[in-house]
């Protein structure tokens, strides 16, 4: 389909691929089909797999990245970082040492003044930034907490874990005792089971419960 032409070429997204020639520094843009839709003499040192229609590229490699579209048209102008790949319309984004988070029109909607966005989820994965529901867990100074898609702060950073549950937010101590709080915040299991899977399973039998509380 594609001649080995290239030294580098990282995966198709959205039938979209970067590589780059054995001569060139710099990536280019192609189709499944070989054709070029962004040339190497456009500068881009370093490059991310597109993500909703967009790709985050940098000219000089290191930071200020930039997110473009297919056609190379500028959507988000450069200053970051450093960034993760768009998920449910949003990215993480870091800025001057902090995290937060863009929209695809490059609205911050969650400022950059946390020192972590990963999402730990029930069933073992991490996302970088948002679930698909629009969740993520934020770190400060060491804590953890949860803010929604608009930055709003469900659950304040005050807690050593917090793992994003599909109906709740489970959450550590010091001691390793865990417990979980419903998707308003609000204390639902106290924090006394040994595991994640033992307060997995008190939330199972809640939702079974004839009158269940979530």
């Amino acid at each position: 389909m594609i001649r080995h032409r290239y030294a580098e070429v990282q995966p198709f997204r959205e039938g979209l691929a970067w590589v780059r020639r054995p001569e060139a520094s710099r990536w280019a843009l192609i189709d499944t089909t070989g054709a070029a839709l962004i040339e190497a003499n456009n500068g881009y040192r370093a490059v991310g797999s597109f993500s909703e229609g967009l790709s985050w590229v940098s000219m000089d490699g290191k930071g200020r990245w930039m997110a473009v579209d297919r056609t190379n048209i500028v959507k988000i102008p450069p200053g970051y970082e450093d960034v993760r790949p768009f998920r449910g319309g949003l990215a993480a984004v870091r800025q001057n040492g902090g995290w937060g988070a863009v929209d695809r029109t490059g609205q911050v909607v969650v400022p950059t003044r946390y020192h972590g966005l990963t999402t730990a989820l029930a069933d073992g994965r991490h996302v970088d930034g948002f679930t698909e529901d629009g969740l993520a867990v934020v770190e400060l100074a060491g804590r953890r907490g949860v803010v929604d898609r608009t930055g709003r702060v469900l659950v304040a950073p005050a807690y050593p874990t917090v793992v994003v549950h599909p109906v709740a937010f489970l959450i550590g101590d010091e001691s390793g005792r865990w417990g979980a709080l419903d998707r308003r915040g609000e204390r639902l299991i106290e924090p006394a089971h040994p595991s994640p899977a033992a307060v997995v399973a008190e939330i199972d039998r809640l939702l079974a419960d004839t009158t269940p509380v979530l």
